[in-house]
């Protein structure tokens, strides 16, 4: 299996580096568009409403694969291990690199998942092999775009199809951060 990393993005106080097991990061571009994308628009639709609970479709079955490591070396080598030792089956491996805030000692490797099983499964493999990296390394899961539905609805690990809105004071601060990733504002 061969990874292919795409460029370098500066944001506000860090960057980001996508990465795939595709050269043209095609999945990564497709994920970005037929789910994220319309998956943030249905957010800030159901939020303009001001409602007292949100609708979760794609939310459910999305998944990131966090690893933490020390330096953005140990994510390339992780990435080279990938390579050398793929996981059993046909998985994708698609995901981003960096940190949202440069001064933070610490980067990331986020593996992006679209079932629990594809998630199991990497989850598994990668629990082998980020200790060789480093053995200090953090490694958990938790649903993608967590960040923006956990403010309102809480913990993920309660969410289901409807799931009511715990914080409904965070909403226009939310709709605000949906509409600007929708502007391409990071």
């Amino acid at each position: 299996m061969e990874i292919f990393v795409g460029r370098r993005r500066e944001i506000n106080k860090g960057y980001w580096m996508s990465f795939e097991n595709h050269p043209r990061l095609e999945e990564t571009k497709k994920h970005i568009y037929v789910r994220c994308l319309p998956c943030l628009e249905n957010l800030s639709a159901q939020l303009k409403e001001a409602p007292r609970s949100l609708k979760l479709e794609n939310p459910l079955n999305c998944w990131k694969i966090v690893v933490v490591l020390d330096r953005l070396e140990e994510c390339v080598e992780l990435l080279c291990l990938l390579e050398e030792e793929p996981p059993a089956g046909e998985i994708c491996i698609r995901g981003r690199m960096g940190t949202s805030d440069k001064k933070n000692p610490k980067v990331v490797t986020i593996f992006q998942m679209l079932s629990e099983k594809e998630r199991d499964a990497l989850l598994a493999h990668l629990q082998k092999l980020a200790p060789r990296i480093n053995p200090g390394c953090a490694l958990f899961f938790e649903r993608g775009c967590g960040d923006l539905y956990a403010s309102l609805c809480g913990d993920w690990r309660n969410w289901q199809g409807e799931t009511p809105i715990v914080n409904g004071q965070l909403i226009p601060f939310i709709r605000e951060k949906v509409d600007k990733l929708l502007r391409g504002e990071y």
